[in-house]
This record gives C-alpha cells, structure tokens and sequence, in this order.
C-alpha cells in the first residue's frame, strides 16, 4: 500500500472525528449565546482560532492534523448554527432557499421571544409562556370563568 493513500485515510478519519467533537463543541458554546451579537462573536471565535490552528499546522509540518482542524471549524459552526435554534444570517437564506429548518424560520420572525427563550435555556429558568390565562378577564365572563 502506499504512504500517500495511507496519510490520506488517516487525514480523513481525523476530519470526521474533527466534525463529530466540533458539533459538540459548537453546541456548548451556542448555549452561551442569548442575542445574535453573541452569537456572531461566538462563530468570528472559532473562525479565528481555526486560522490559528491551521498556521501552526502548517509551520510545523504536520499537515495530516490539517484535516482535524477544518474539521473541527466545520463542526463547531453546524453545532453553533443548531444550537442556537434560530436562522440568522446567511443560514437564513439557505433555510428558506431550500425550505429546511423551518421551526428555526418561525422563531426568527419573533426576535425577542427568541432571545428570552434562549436567555431562560441559558440560565435554567422555565421558558416565557406564549399566553396568559386570566381567570377574571373578559374572555372568562360566559366561559365557564368563576362564578360570583
């Protein structure tokens, strides 16, 4: 067998182990993230530290670790993307063009409850509730409300 195609399977185990460990990765640090700011700071973060890890890659030499590291961005920014649970930026686009996620499309209509679900995930509080039910409310006289 020869060398090259050795190093190029071995390349290709580490890439798909890379997307596997950086969905992970990028799901905990989607958890992190209440408002899109954070989360266009949280994806720039694994973009530039993949920049970092790829020229330390290449300076040393070792380019079959290559295929960890773009693996590990590739996964990291598909875990950020699912984690985060709304379609924001380019994903937008590629979610209606191709009419995927479409529970993320919905929760992208309505920023702020969106955030405030996301703050309430992070901090480990019930979620906000979408009604609220009066028992002394209009809706309640002739529907059965309390009875006086």
């Amino acid at each position: 067998m020869d060398a090259g195609f050795a190093v190029a399977v071995m390349a290709l185990v580490l890439f798909l182990f890379g997307i596997v460990s950086g969905v992970g990765l990028g799901d905990e640090l989607s958890r992190r993230c209440v408002t899109k700011r954070e989360y266009g700071l949280a994806n720039a973060g694994v973009l530039l530290v993949g920049a970092l890890a790829s020229s330390v890659v290449l300076v040393t030499g070792l380019s079959v670790l290559m295929g960890l590291v773009i693996g590990l961005m590739a996964g990291a920014v598909a875990g950020l993307k699912l984690g985060f649970g709304e379609s924001v930026g380019p994903w937008k686009f590629v979610d209606k063009t191709f009419r995927a996620n479409k529970d993320q499309l919905r929760r992208a209509k309505d920023g702020k409850r969106a955030e405030a679900v996301r703050r309430a995930r992070r901090d480990g509080t019930p979620e906000p509730e979408l009604i609220s039910v009066q028992q002394d409310g209009p809706a309640s006289k002739g529907q059965g409300g309390p009875r006086k």
